[in-house]
């Protein structure tokens, strides 16, 4: 073999071994989110979202920014309750505070947080068509 058959082989191996850890990385199930169940902190109504555009901007959000430790005892009510549904699970509910600007999740995860913006807050209105 020549020497333009083995640099070719040698880059086309690595192509191939880029592909393969490309398509093993552990991706969040939380990515496979179809539906967000909302529920108004201040009056209790339930909305959906289902805008798939919209959806991957908020799980986007939580999946980037998750953190562990939230050791804060907060008094006042959450804005707004949210609960993320996949085919094989279900994620929340994540309790977000529009004043902090922080959502902290509840039960398994419980103690993980996100601090959040203004537009967080504005794709969940988005959503829920506010």
């Amino acid at each position: 073999m020549n020497k333009k058959h083995i640099i070719s082989f040698i880059i086309l191996c690595a192509i191939v071994i880029v592909l393969i850890f490309v398509l093993n990385i552990d991706r969040s199930d939380m990515k496979n989110t179809y539906k967000i169940l909302v529920t108004v902190g201040e009056n209790g109504e339930i909305y959906e979202i289902d805008d798939r555009k919209i959806i991957r901007k908020i799980v986007d959000v939580v999946i980037k920014d998750e953190r562990p430790g939230f050791d804060m005892i907060i008094d006042e009510p959450y804005a707004y309750s949210l609960e993320f549904f996949t085919k094989e699970s279900g994620y929340g509910p994540l309790h977000c505070y529009r004043g902090l600007g922080v959502c902290i999740f509840e039960k398994d995860t419980a103690g993980n947080y996100i601090q959040v913006d203004e537009r967080f807050f504005n794709w969940i209105e988005e959503g829920i068509g506010k």
